[in-house]
């Protein structure tokens, strides 16, 4: 087929007039549409990220050249990490293209590093994501795009909407979740976030990409699909493994175009431009106030290691940067800038919508794994190094004892219990055991012994728990002393007994003997759950990646309590036999109870972790997994059926729907009525159900890697061996409390975050030197959580970021004693502050998200 260049540079010139209003035909109503080609190129998915780069430097090349062959084609491509490739490995290339921005031929679309997953990543990972994709752009291309797009990522917390808002964006274009997740038919919708800020979405029903070769023809249908539309976007070019434009696409959409030139005003176009003349339009929008979900659910499980690991990278930094900034403003030390940055675009990339979510093949996840340990030992090396900085002024150990340093990164207090091991002074060859007694900042603390993580032959490493209040921002210190006592403390056996009681005056439990399960768990005398429950029970699955049977359509098996014997040879011991349900640790700070079960080829240990002060408790569940296409749930049954299922979301918290089905969220769930609330906090299990009071945390699913069926014929072929997900050991923590909704609701986010911001605990001798400092920042409002507080990377000075997590309006006091700051607070429902911290006067002022 031949192009005649004239009669194309004329039709191009007619169709820009009439778009700019300078066309002097009669005006006619005309549908407008907005081409927008791009190419949806995922970095990982059924590849490799390397494949991904050089797919990326195959499809730019490509369309580079196409924007010189096709005169009045726009090119729209988004995310940061492709173009930095394009820089890194052609940079000629790079150059050209550089050039195409400035003439309007390549547009920057979307403008984030990459497109992530949108619901378990943290608020302040998404502002992460933007900033890090916001500078990029500026500083390469002079571009800020103001349309967000992310074209597939497996549904959209509603907590964007603010962050989206804030970052400067009106509008937002997404491919799910599907038009029959609405009431309504329109593509074009204005989203609603919890602190009342919007954005326009249009949800592109056409999906992001088209086959090769058949643009033209998906046009057509498309035409005919949205005749009622004035304004219509569409989205072109082959996707997922790069592609974009092609040759035959562009010319049959310009012989489209000129057939149907009467009818349609058809121009190749950029997301901006589509969502001004929606504007224009004056259309009357559906309002949507919630959360865009749900979107494949077997994603909010699949590949649970990559979630946790995720989850513990995302705490290290945060927590990390926190305590960077004080040994940095107080003491001296170098904010390592460099290293973090490297850590969260480690964080960053793992976040992508195919990593993240377990889609990919098992190659993907172990590089994403691998990813994350990289960003880990980032913050390992530095986290030390702080903490070593932190300890200036703190006088050496003495003789005959040991010592711990305990940095809490939080701006307030936390009393709780507080693990960690140290050596005895010198080891111990003697006939006695050495029992620990700590002090913490000078005052003696409730202490007990466990068993430590090491099985060597001697006395000499302890783990040491303790009861105490850990100050602000600063670091503390623990004293550790020891008395000798005959031998190591055994526990009386509970085997005989049909029930164990737990009570410590604030919290009873009862466990079950002949079960291993909780039959009762009260609060200053209420009942919050009924007898069997935290009970793991195994459910037929798919095995699918994306998918998700519910709990109701599908065959169930509990995991049940071992015999004597089967859980002796289950815990590796070979000369005796002991109970399956037995204390394994008491003394004046907590009592741990094991309980341990199994089914089919699987096995489970669990331990139910109980405190001699307060009324929350935790689960450890240790998993021994081998099953196939099957997913495990831990069930607990509330003692009242009827409540309001509510998760945290990005800089919120969401009403969750019920009746079994699979729901996402991201560090707690709680199910709430108007007297009780019964809540979860998890380190990186996202998927949960409910129905009819009974709670379904899901721990994980053995599905097949990157399976899925489609139109095709079943896709997992059973004639070989093929690896599923999940087989053997993988650990989930929980922390449980129950009581009375007011109180303990406005606090959870707080909670949340001490569980997973865990304190920094470290052995040390210090050298004595230096001037001990007080803590960097302390803020008074439970409901008010300290989201970040790094090293600003446009300016000098340091940011702080708080919000309000309670969805109530909120006052607090942030003070900065170094400077003898105080600056008070003034939050609506729900709402970010971004402040920028001058570290030379101590002065704060209101920020922009991004800096």
């Amino acid at each position: 087929m031949t192009v005649n260049l004239s009669v194309l540079l004329q039709n191009w010139k007619r169709r820009t007039d009439i778009l700019l209003g300078t066309s002097q035909e009669k005006e006619t109503p005309m549908k407008k549409i907005h081409l927008i080609c791009n190419a949806h190129l995922d970095p990982v998915w059924l590849w490799r990220w390397e494949e991904g780069c050089t797919e990326a430097l195959s499809t730019f090349r490509t369309a580079e050249r196409f924007t010189d062959e096709f005169p009045g084609f726009t090119f729209n491509h988004n995310e940061a990490i492709l173009y930095q490739w394009v820089k890194e490995n052609e940079p000629d290339l790079y150059e050209r293209i550089k050039e195409k921005v400035k003439e309007g031929s390549w547009k920057i679309m979307g403008g984030w590093y990459l497109q992530p997953d949108c619901n378990m990543p943290s608020g302040e990972s998404i502002i992460r994501n933007i900033a890090e994709g916001r500078r990029f752009f500026m500083e390469e291309f002079g571009k800020r795009p103001t349309t967000a797009i992310n074209f597939d990522s497996f549904g959209h917390s509603q907590g964007l909407v603010q962050i989206l808002n804030q970052a400067g964006f009106d509008s937002y274009v997404v491919c799910r979740p599907a038009k029959d997740n609405f009431d309504f038919t329109s593509q074009n919708y204005r989203w609603k976030g919890f602190n009342g800020s919007e954005v326009i979405v249009h949800r592109s029903d056409e999906n992001y990409n088209s086959v090769h070769g058949h643009a033209a023809e998906e046009l057509e249908k498309f035409l005919n699909e949205t005749r009622e539309e004035e304004v219509s976007l569409f989205l072109w070019g082959v996707g997922d493994h790069g592609g974009g434009a092609s040759a035959q696409d562009l010319k049959d959409l310009e012989r489209m175009l000129q057939e149907r030139r009467e009818e349609y005003c058809i121009i190749h176009s950029d997301v901006e431009s589509f969502f001004q003349e929606l504007r224009e339009s004056g259309e009357e929008l559906p309002l949507v106030e919630r959360g865009l979900n749900p979107v494949a659910e077997g994603c909010y499980t699949s590949q649970i290691r990559v979630k946790q690991k995720h989850r513990l990278l995302e705490n290290e930094i945060y927590s990390g940067e926190k305590m960077f900034s004080a040994a940095s403003l107080l003491y001296g030390k170098e904010y390592p800038a460099q290293a973090v940055h490297e850590a969260v675009k480690d964080l960053l990339f793992a976040e992508f919508h195919d990593a993240l979510p377990g889609s990919g093949t098992q190659l993907v996840e172990e590089d994403t794994l691998r990813l994350l340990d990289h960003g880990l030992e980032i913050m390992s090396r530095e986290k030390m190094k702080a903490g070593i900085a932190l300890t200036a002024g703190e006088k050496a150990v003495e003789d005959g004892t040991s010592c711990v340093f305990i940095y809490n990164p939080h701006p307030y207090e936390i009393t709780g219990q507080f693990a960690f091991e140290a050596g005895l002074p010198k080891q111990n060859w003697e006939d006695v055991f050495y029992y620990p007694e700590c002090s913490c900042n000078g005052e003696p603390v409730k202490t007990q012994g466990e068993m430590e993580s090491s099985h060597f032959c001697i006395d000499w490493r302890k783990k040491v728990v303790i009861e105490a209040t850990l100050k602000p921002a600063c670091m503390n210190r623990i004293d550790i002393r020891f008395r000798a006592i005959p031998k190591r403390p055994v526990f009386q056996p509970i085997s005989g007994k049909k029930e164990y009681v737990f009570d410590n005056g604030a919290m009873r439990a009862v466990i079950n003997t002949a079960t291993g399960l909780m039959d009762s768990y009260q609060v200053d005398g209420t009942e919050y759950i009924k007898p069997g429950s935290f009970r793991l029970t195994a459910y037929d699955d798919t095995y699918n990646s994306w998918g998700l049977r519910t709990p109701e359509s599908c065959g169930e098996r509990n995991l049940t309590l071992l015999t004597p014997h089967e859980g002796s040879a289950f815990s590796g011991l070979a000369d005796k036999v002991v109970p399956s349900v037995k204390v394994i640790e008491d003394g004046p700070v907590r009592t741990v109870v094991e309980a341990l079960f199994g089914w089919h080829e699987s096995k489970a240990y669990q331990r139910y972790i109980f405190p001699k002060e307060g009324t929350a408790f935790e689960i450890e569940t240790g998993v021994y997994w081998n099953e196939k296409d099957t997913f495990l749930k831990l069930n607990i049954q509330a003692a009242y059926e009827s409540g309001e299922y509510l998760g945290q979301v990005m800089f919120g918290r969401e009403t969750l729907r019920q009746e079994n089905r699979e729901v996402v969220a991201q560090k707690w769930n709680a199910f709430v009525n108007e007297d009780k609330a019964l809540t979860v906090i998890n380190c990186g299990t996202h998927g949960s159900s409910i129905n009819a009071g009974k709670i379904g945390l899901t721990l994980l699913r053995s599905a097949g890697y990157s399976a899925a069926d489609g139109n095709f014929e079943r896709t997992l072929r059973e004639e070989r061996h093929t690896v599923r997900m999940e087989q053997g050991e993988r650990i989930f923590r929980f922390r449980i409390e129950a009581g009375k909704p007011g109180e303990l609701m406005d606090g959870l986010d707080r909670k949340a975050q001490i569980f997973n911001e865990a304190p920094y605990a470290f052995a040390f001798n210090p050298s004595g030197k230096g001037e001990k400092r007080g803590e960097l920042i302390t803020i008074d409002n439970p409901a008010v959580i300290l989201s970040a507080f790094k090293k600003a990377a446009s300016k000098d000075g340091y940011i702080i970021r708080v919000y309000e997590s309670a969805g109530k309006k909120a006052k607090a006091d942030l003070k900065l004693s170094a400077w003898k700051t105080v600056y008070t607070l003034e939050l609506n429902p729900f709402e970010i502050k971004t402040l920028f911290l001058d570290g030379k006067t101590g002065v704060v002022s209101e920020a922009d998200l991004l800096d």
